[in-house]
C-alpha cells in the first residue's frame, strides 16, 4: 500500500497484499494491536500490546496518562503497530513447511495527540469497537477518566501487508506419501453474556446479545 519500497514485504513478496480494502478488513475484524518502540531513555526494544480501532485512514489507541509507551509517544517518537489474524494452520507432510493461513498489517509512523473534543470522538469510537453500541448505554465517561486517558492516531499512510492462504505447499517427493496433509480452519464466535453478579440489571440489553464477531 505505502509507494516507499522500504515498507514492502522483503521475504516472499507475492504475498503482499495491495488491496486497501482488504487491509481495513483485516483492521477491522480485530481488536488488538501490538506497538513496537525503543524506549526513548534506555534504548530498549519493546512491543506492547493495545486496543485499538480504525477510524478512516487512521488508526487509534488509547491508554493510560501514567503509560512509559504514551508518555513516550507525546515526544513525538516513531512506532511500528502490527495487527495479525490467523485463519487456519496449515498440516503438511513434513513439519519443515508446516504453516498458518494469516493476515497481517504493519503501520508506520509518529502517532498525534488528541485533544478535547477529537479526544472525546476518538474515546467514543474505541469503545463502541468493543462492544458496539456501548456509548449511548452506558454513562459518560467522568472528566477523571478523560484526563488519566491518552488516545494517539497514526495515519494509514506508510503501511504494509501479507497474508498466506491456501493449503501445504510439499515437494512432489512429498505428496507421494501416504501422510495426511490439509488445514485446519480456525473459527471464532461470542459466547452467551454472563452477567455479573452485582448488576443490578439481569435482562441481557440488545446491543450485548446482538454482539456478533
Amino acid at each position: 500500500m505505502s509507494d516507499d519500497k522500504k515498507y514492502s514485504v522483503q521475504r516472499k513478496p507475492q504475498r503482499e497484499i495491495f488491496d486497501r480494502d482488504e487491509v481495513h478488513g483485516l483492521l477491522d475484524s480485530e481488536f488488538v494491536a501490538h506497538v513496537g518502540f525503543a524506549d526513548l531513555d534506555t534504548g530498549m526494544p519493546f512491543v506492547i500490546p493495545l486496543g485499538f480501532v480504525r477510524d478512516g485512514n487512521r488508526v487509534l489507541l488509547h491508554g493510560s496518562t501514567g503509560s512509559r509507551l504514551f508518555m513516550q509517544l507525546a515526544q513525538g517518537m516513531d512506532i511500528c503497530v502490527t495487527v495479525t489474524r490467523i485463519n487456519a494452520l496449515v498440516s503438511a507432510r513434513t513439519p519443515a513447511v508446516s504453516s498458518m493461513n494469516y493476515e497481517s498489517v504493519m503501520i508506520f509512523g509518529k502517532p498525534k495527540v488528541l485533544q478535547d473534543d477529537e479526544k472525546i470522538e476518538a474515546m467514543k469510537q474505541l469503545s463502541n469497537k468493543l462492544i458496539p453500541g456501548i456509548w449511548d448505554y452506558a454513562q459518560e465517561p467522568s472528566a477523571k477518566d478523560f484526563a488519566g486517558t491518552i488516545i494517539v492516531e497514526l495515519a494509514l499512510d506508510k503501511v504494509t501487508a501479507k497474508s498466506r492462504k491456501g493449503g501445504p505447499v510439499d515437494s512432489p517427493e512429498h505428496i507421494a506419501l501416504d501422510i495426511w496433509a490439509g488445514t485446519i480452519p480456525i473459527e471464532r464466535k461470542l459466547g452467551t453474556p454472563i452477567t455479573s453478579e452485582d448488576s443490578r440489571v439481569t435482562t441481557i440489553p440488545d446491543h450485548i446479545k446482538n454482539r456478533t464477531l
